[in-house]
């Protein structure tokens, strides 16, 4: 365990005993991450070097531990479960590793019941691919691998990037290119027959790989969104951001340096476009994912952050980052919120988690002085007044998953402190009965049906168990809407998130045919 020093110690007494956070436990280690197991449900997985795991159960106490061999460099990306690979309830372990030698090697590897297996010698990509309604499938690069198992399914080919895919339309989908020979992206159904390959004749073709089915159109037909760099700089900008149908129609164009898609909880999709007006003087332009229409231009860099499941911002760093500004949704100046002197780093945005007065609150890394134990994370609130302070502590985060109890993760250089807030977020704000929203039928078929307490414009979104959007759609001064989600959509269960008009609400459905 960490020795904290004694100004550490009644800091952190401090914080136990002041409000709205609790030390849980303190882990000897540097890699911490929080899991859900598919039997026995939460766990904490410690890892140490280069791969001694250890697993305890929701309340820290031990529940296992596993030395894993393969690779001298250690594993990377670890997956514990107990029903993956057969039906007793031992735990099993699914990892990548990596062997630094000779030549850098990576590869996949197995451990159950006490025995390891190298399973691909074929790089670090290891992806547990879960739909509802669909067999759970392991990919390790270009691999498909059955479970349980794993059994070898399908190899894609050497120098493919392969991802699997729902669409609204076509359902199931195996999409892979080459990224060496790139010859167009291919689409495969669930049995791996080639159904369909779109290679446009555009320079750098393979840069547009975010690739979607009526996300951006009502139409059927496949659409390819990213950044391919320009044939020429324009004012500066080294890329294109550009978003084409597989039929070769541009939907979308624009010079910049970097394009993505903000997608945040319980608010509206996002298109960031970050680019230069002229040689070195910064340009953002924020757009409306799906209709694309331009809402607002900064002449400067922004983040855009959700402290909660209702409020969206812009923030912008000053060059130190030692003050910030504040933004809406509707892209008025708010607040300035003055941070510390001295390089601060790893911001954090949460409301209501550390203090129970509805401010916004900022977590982040603060580093005044040269030697390796100069810093510490602090906690303020938005007008700059100081919550918390962890002397020494490296990093910090909130772990936030869903059916779990929200956690506040500080690691220091040799452990990690877990900390439990007294104020637990639901993830969806509370509305009144008289905003409430009834959808009906609950479980459906092929479509549902909304109804609004009044009026309004909303966003509907249907997510997966796995927080994966499978359906988006924007309705005008509506006080009722349906829902078609036709046939394409596997049964099994879905979160409806509704937004408009003053009122988030969540609803859980079931969908059976």
């Amino acid at each position: 365990m960490k020795k904290l020093t004694l100004s550490a110690l009644l800091c952190a007494l401090t914080i136990c005993l002041s409000a709205q956070i609790q030390l849980e436990h303190t882990y000897e280690g540097l890699a911490l991450k929080r899991i859900r197991m598919d039997v026995s449900g939460e766990k904490y997985l410690l890892k140490q070097y280069p791969c001694h795991l250890f697993l305890s159960h929701a309340d820290h106490t031990p529940f296992g531990e596993a030395n894993l061999l393969s690779g001298y460099g250690g594993c990377i990306e670890v997956l514990v479960s107990e029903h993956l690979l057969d039906s007793d309830d031992d735990f099993e372990i699914l990892f990548n590793w990596l062997d630094d030698g000779t030549w850098l090697d990576t590869g996949t590897s197995v451990w159950n019941d006490g025995e390891e297996q190298q399973i691909s010698s074929d790089g670090p990509t290891l992806v547990l691919s879960e739909f509802p309604g669909l067999q759970t499938k392991l990919l390790i690069g270009a691999k498909v691998q059955a479970l349980p198992g794993p059994v070898p399914e399908h190899h894609y080919g050497t120098y493919n990037r392969l991802e699997r895919k729902v669409f609204p339309v076509d359902g199931e989908r195996y999409v892979t290119y080459n990224w060496k020979n790139f010859d167009g992206f291919h689409f495969y159904n669930g049995d791996h027959e080639l159904v369909k390959s779109v290679n446009l004749p555009l320079s750098r073709f393979d840069k547009l790989d975010l690739v979607t089915q009526q996300y951006f159109n009502d139409d059927a037909q496949y659409e390819f969104f990213g950044t391919r760099p320009a044939d020429a700089a324009v004012d500066g900008n080294s890329g294109v951001a550009e978003l084409v149908r597989e039929d070769g129609a541009v939907l979308f164009s624009t010079p910049c340096n970097h394009a993505y898609i903000s997608a945040l909880p319980g608010l509206p999709d996002r298109l960031i476009v970050n680019g230069y007006s002229v040689p070195d003087v910064k340009l953002q332009k924020i757009y409306d994912a799906h209709s694309l229409v331009l809402l607002h231009t900064f002449p400067f860099y922004t983040e855009r952050i959700a402290a909660d499941s209702l409020t969206g911002y812009y923030v912008r760093y000053s060059p130190q980052k030692d003050s910030l500004w504040l933004y809406d949704d509707d892209f008025l100046q708010v607040k300035t919120i003055p941070t510390m002197t001295g390089a601060n780093w790893g911001f954090g945005f949460t409301r209501n988690r550390f203090a129970d007065n509805g401010k916004l609150e900022i977590f982040f890394t603060t580093k005044n002085g040269p030697g390796l134990n100069d810093t510490k994370v602090v906690c303020i609130d938005e007008d700059g007044a100081l919550l918390y302070a962890f002397p020494e502590a490296k990093s910090a985060r909130v772990d936030q998953q869903p059916g779990m109890d929200d956690k506040f993760f500080v690691s220091y250089r040799d452990s990690i402190q877990v900390y439990d807030f007294t104020l637990q977020s639901t993830g969806v704000a509370q509305v009144s009965t008289a905003q409430h929203i009834e959808v009906f039928p609950n479980p459906f078929g092929t479509a549902f049906e909304i109804m609004f307490a009044k009026a309004g414009d909303y966003t509907i979104r249907l997510t997966n168990t796995a927080g994966q959007l499978m359906q988006s759609e924007y309705v005008e001064n509506a006080a009722r809407a349906v829902v078609q989600t036709g046939r394409h959509l596997p049964p099994g269960v879905y979160f409806c998130t509704v937004t408009g008009a003053g009122v988030q609400q969540t609803l859980r459905l079931i969908k059976y045919e």
